[in-house]
């Protein structure tokens, strides 16, 4: 529709033309008719600053814009300059769908993720394999997704084997094997054998569709800066037009003072901010980093300690059980038993070591599976069992023998039946493979301070911590206990990172400058809890993140002081009368493109150029 208002605007302004040649004694109908032009061409711009009042982030653009245009276009109205005033219109009015569709442009990268639920499945049932949209799959589901397809949905997998290129989720390189009995995710890709998977969630219950939900509403945020331009921009006008009267009242030239007008428009200050905002939030979802507001960027910029948690954080979290311990009298077997019947319903950690060690050697269990209820940071208890940490079985009244395990550089789990203490299991954790050069590159981009926390033992607590570099630890932490060392640490003047699973650690995690979960891919706890989720389990993602968000304020720096730059120049140039209305609005399209543009370049970031 403003492309059809524009042709017609530029349309009355030719017959002006053309009747000042056929008529050139009828001054009154070539006004009428440069009247008419400049009226229609004025249209879109009354009608988008009407209807853009209460828009925000890009849209509120509009406004900025349009309230700036429509006082010039008035100004030529009222003064007779009908042919500027429709140049002027027509050339801010296509400025301004050039520069939407250059910011769609950088919004595509995020937009991009929606379209990768957006596909066609091989849905399995009775009379064959039909076609259907990913949207239209139901929990049940049987699916089959062939070498090169699309995962159309979450789901596990129940005949074939192939491997998953999961890039787009995690932004993880290396492919994943998947068989029998893996949980696969929608929107990866089947790089080899055809699966067939039941579906478990489809649509926006899938990962990748909580994932979209969350970018968009952090394209939406409103980063501190952002509001602060904002806040600002509201004194902008009153003091651009009082500019533009002392220009009038000292040249008397109407001209002038349209041009000033035109060349101060803010939409370069408006853009500056949320154009890299957004770049920066399709970089980060590129890179497997979830991050839930523009906000955090400025947060992580600031960041000197990091907090990390031990076990699924520095360590892979795929505990062994390396020693059976029973108590005098007991057997490894029935110890198991025991311990597997508690920990059969949890998802743990130490439960999942527990029930593969409880699988490997063949023990049944026999129906006797408990319910148990955990008790964060101690263990569990249901149905006369307990098991968890030597301390709290005490503070339960259990008699344990002493021994040295508490020495040990491995993880104990004591279990109690009935009562009596039953015996311990050793199990044990390793360092991840990447933790190390995670560290390193976390202090080349300005890290100062790394603590780890952990429920684990001194013994346990050292070992990993010296394998990772970390000289100071703090071990045998409830989470309250985590939660009063991060805050601990933030009264001592840091800008605290923490970094967790999103389950154990939410206290702490909600109490750190930034927060970040782990492996979050499958997550809905992580996903809500922290700030950032990293969807794979990479820590060369934390510094990444950092030097996105390093960029993206530079970038921000960078649009405003040019900005500035290209208003303070160009108004000195139209007050002096060296820039028509014309050359203004041109001037004002180039200095908006130039911001887009220069924000434009964080989209260029990969994972190489990420690392510092």
């Amino acid at each position: 529709m403003r492309v059809i208002l524009v042709g017609l605007g530029l349309l009355g302004l030719a017959l002006s033309v053309v009747s000042r040649w056929l008529r050139p004694d009828q001054a009154d109908l070539l006004s009428l008719w440069s009247m008419f032009g400049l009226a229609v061409a004025a249209v879109p711009v009354i009608w988008d600053s009407l209807t853009s009042l209460k828009s925000d982030g890009f849209e509120a653009t509009k406004y900025y814009m349009d309230q700036f245009v429509a006082l010039a276009i008035l100004a030529c109205f009222a003064t007779g300059q009908y042919a500027t005033g429709t140049f002027v219109a027509t050339i801010l009015i296509l400025g301004q769908m050039l520069e939407e569709h250059t910011t769609l442009g950088v919004e595509e990268a995020v937009a991009s993720l929606l379209r990768l639920s957006q596909v066609r499945a091989r849905r399995l049932d009775a009379t064959g394999e039909t076609a259907v949209a990913a949207a239209d799959l139901r929990s049940g589901d049987r699916v089959r997704v062939l070498a090169g397809d699309l995962v159309p949905a979450d789901g596990e997998v129940v005949a074939g084997s192939s491997t998953l290129d999961q890039a787009s989720i995690t932004g993880e390189s290396l492919p994943v094997e998947a068989r029998v009995g893996t949980r696969v995710f929608a929107g990866t890709v089947n790089q080899s054998g055809a699966i067939e998977l039941v579906v478990g969630q489809s649509g926006s219950g899938t990962v990748l569709g909580r994932v979209t939900s969350i970018v968009e509403e952090a394209k939406a945020s409103r980063a501190p800066v952002m509001r602060l331009i904002d806040d600002y921009t509201r004194f902008y006008m009153p003091f651009v037009l009082i500019v533009a009267g002392f220009v009038l009242f000292f040249s008397r030239d109407i001209g002038r003072a349209i041009a000033v007008i035109i060349v101060a428009m803010p939409c370069a200050f408006v853009l500056a901010s949320p154009s890299a905002m957004v770049a920066a939030l399709a970089v980060a979802s590129r890179l497997g980093v979830l991050v839930k507001s523009s906000r955090h960027f400025e947060s992580a910029v600031a960041v000197d300690t990091v907090v990390f948690d031990k076990t699924g954080t520095l360590t892979t979290g795929a505990l062994r059980v390396t020693a059976v311990l029973p108590a005098p009298g007991g057997s490894e077997e029935d110890l198991l038993r025991a311990a597997g019947r508690l920990e059969a319903h949890s998802s743990h950690p130490v439960a999942k070591a527990v029930q593969a060690e409880v699988a490997r050697r063949g023990i049944e269990l026999g129906g006797g599976e408990v319910l148990g209820e955990e008790v964060p940071g101690c263990g569990l208890r249901g149905n006369g069992l307990l098991a968890g940490r030597r301390a709290w079985l005490c503070a339960q009244g259990i008699a344990i023998p002493d021994t040295n395990l508490e020495d040990a550089p491995f993880s104990s789990l004591h279990v109690a039946q009935e009562g009596r203490y039953a015996g311990a299991l050793l199990l044990a954790d390793t360092l991840r493979p990447e933790a190390v050069d995670a560290i390193e590159e976390l202090k080349r981009v300005g890290v100062v301070d790394f603590v780890m926390l952990t429920g684990d033992r001194p013994a346990v607590a050292a070992r990993i911590a010296a394998a990772a570099g970390i000289t100071r630890f703090r071990a045998d932490c409830l989470p309250e206990e985590k939660l009063a060392e991060v805050r601990a640490l933030k009264e001592a003047g840091r800008r605290v990172l923490v970094v967790g699973d999103g389950i154990n650690d939410a206290p702490a995690l909600a109490a750190g400058d930034l927060s970040v979960a782990m492996g979050a891919l499958g997550s809905d706890v992580a996903i809500k809890t922290a700030d950032v989720a990293l969807m794979g389990s990479d820590l060369r993602h934390l510094a990444r993140f950092l030097r996105i968000s390093e960029r993206t304020l530079a970038i921000i720096d960078q649009n405003l002081l040019w900005g500035l730059a290209f208003i303070v120049g160009f108004v000195v140039l139209s007050a002096l009368g060296l820039i028509s209305p014309i050359l203004a609005a041109v001037l004002h399209e180039f200095s908006a493109f130039f911001v887009i543009f220069n924000s434009a370049r964080l989209l260029r970031i990969d994972e190489q150029a990420a690392a510092p």
